[in-house]
């Protein structure tokens, strides 16, 4: 008797204190407060700041869903979601809705770079080592100014920087170690050639010593800029340090395939790595750049591809395409996949990638699940489902 008294008491009070706070919050019959159907969902790649601010409005009844976009923002027949388009720099919707700026493969293989939406305009964005230097964008980036090949004198390292003597490698002057030469135009090695030994064009006479012995793999060059001086063959190194001392043996070590001298003297490969043509392999034959635990491609054990959507990865514009929105990746041999900033797989299929973007989808507003007011056609905005002041009735 007792207990049930004071449930029917509690239920009256609750009532009345429901009332108290839809009246106060004085929005109409017809709004609706933001985040009364928020569901839950996969942790987000944004933090839920829709969800906890939809909370404390709704606590407070002073803010109520808006179907109106913001300065800057539209809905676009072709885009899939209501105010998700901002014209100033929307690629499929550049200027104007429909309007979309070429950014896939063919065209960045065709002029060097993509065109992207800066300013309501469609504008050629060229890769790291491409620049459009004739100001004529119909040719694309038509001018190599960096990377291993970029020799432009007239355009190292950028449009108009102009060198005095040779451009390499997308700067001016020669490499660390090479000297400049004016008779060919090119940049020597003058510590070790032996036609510019010492000096540009210094060529060393003909060795008229005896020969070393064949085994010791040694013959007369330059050396540090002085001719006829003992020198190893290529690919061999002297890595006991004895070379043509008294009971020598010259050059003794391949650094080819030594995987305790791989390239160079004292260079050691990790255990379980060959030396290859002077480069430590894994196990899976591949260049090891990345080790069993971190390499995607052979994740754990060799062979072991990650699963998911590779497109980011096998996509290497410079320009930095992400048509995935995330990328596989291998951490301490297990394999796994990682979001792009600002997209979340919600549909827990790794394979079509991070599909939704969290910024517009108002199902999934700023994290997966996170849904904004569909009946009064609430977009999502940044992340944050859009509200408006609670009009007075």
């Amino acid at each position: 008797m007792h207990r049930q008294g004071w449930q029917g008491k509690a239920a009256v009070v609750l009532g009345l204190l429901l009332v108290t706070a839809v009246m106060a919050g004085g929005c109409g019959a017809e709004s609706r407060v933001v985040g009364l159907e928020s569901g839950s969902g996969p942790t987000p790649s944004l933090p839920v700041e829709a969800a906890d601010a939809s909370s404390q409005e709704a606590s407070t009844g002073g803010a109520c869903a808006s179907n109106a976009c913001p300065d800057g923002r539209v809905s676009c027949p072709n885009a899939p979601f209501p105010c998700g388009v901002d014209l100033s720099s929307d690629n499929d919707n550049c200027g104007a809705c429909g309007v979309r700026c070429p950014t896939d493969n063919n065209f960045l293989a065709r002029f060097s770079g993509v065109m992207r939406c800066v300013a309501g305009s469609c504008l050629l964005a060229c890769d790291e080592e491409h620049a459009d230097c004739n100001g004529i964008p119909d040719d694309g980036c038509e001018t190599l100014v960096a990377g291993p090949s970029a020799n432009d004198i007239n355009n190292c390292g950028a449009c108009g920087n102009v060198c005095t003597d040779i451009c390499s490698q997308g700067v001016c002057g020669c490499p660390p170690g090479m000297t400049f030469c004016p008779g060919d135009g090119q940049c020597h090695n003058l510590n070790q050639e032996d036609d510019n030994c010492g000096a540009c064009g210094n060529v060393c006479p003909l060795d008229t010593e005896p020969p070393f012995p064949p085994e010791w793999n040694v013959f007369r060059g330059c050396v540090a800029g002085q001719c006829n001086k003992p020198r190893c063959q290529p690919f061999v190194r002297d890595c006991n340090g004895t070379f043509v001392d008294p009971g020598a043996d010259g050059c003794e070590t391949s650094t080819f395939f030594d995987v305790n001298n791989c390239g160079e003297c004292g260079k050691a490969c990790a255990p379980g790595e060959n030396c290859v043509f002077g480069e430590c392999r894994c196990p899976c034959g591949a260049v090891c750049t990345k080790g069993l635990d971190s390499d995607p491609n052979n994740c754990g054990t060799c062979g072991v591809r990650c699963p998911g959507d590779w497109r980011s990865v096998e996509f290497s514009a410079p320009v930095s395409l992400d048509p995935a929105h995330g990328k596989p990746i291998c951490d301490q041999g297990v394999c796994g996949y990682t979001c792009s900033p600002h997209w979340a797989d919600c549909d827990g299929d790794i394979r079509n990638g991070c599909e939704t973007d969290l910024r517009n989808d108002p199902l999934n507003c700023g994290g997966c699940g996170v849904q904004c007011d569909g009946i009064e056609g609430q977009p999502c905005i940044d992340g944050r489902c859009l509200t408006k002041e609670c009009e007075v009735q």
